[in-house]
């Protein structure tokens, strides 16, 4: 089974690792779809190296670029995963393509937003 878990992968943290490792037990093959999209979240890294670090992780066979919110389905996906729930626009479109909706657990104890925040508030005091 072929396995699409869409993120930022922005300030790589131990939350994006154990999203990963959740996907790829699921699953034979494990793509990343590689949102860059501002319209979506500014990043700080650049796509370029979000791409070499994720592709440096044996859970991962594949990234691609994902320019939009919604995660192309069309890449032979069986399943599409996602930590923070699923889009209407994406439940919509994985049922027609018969493809299966998997929650991952969200790291709680650690995010991309919560560290920006802890460097914006340091930098303010």
């Amino acid at each position: 089974m072929k396995g699409y878990l869409p993120m930022t992968a922005d300030l790589f943290h131990v939350g994006h690792l154990n999203a990963i490792r959740q996907a790829k037990k699921k699953c034979d093959i494990l793509v990343i779809g590689l949102i860059d999209s501002p319209e979506y979240k500014e990043t700080i890294i650049p796509w370029e190296e979000r791409f070499e670090i994720l592709m440096a992780l044996p859970e991962v066979d594949a990234v691609v670029a994902q320019t939009s919110i919604t995660p192309e389905l069309g890449l032979g996906i069986d399943i599409l995963f996602s930590g923070d729930g699923f889009e209407k626009e994406e439940v919509i479109e994985a049922q027609k393509r018969g493809v299966i909706l998997e929650d991952i657990d969200y790291y709680q104890a650690q995010s991309t937003t919560k560290i920006k925040e802890k460097i914006w508030k340091k930098k303010k005091q």
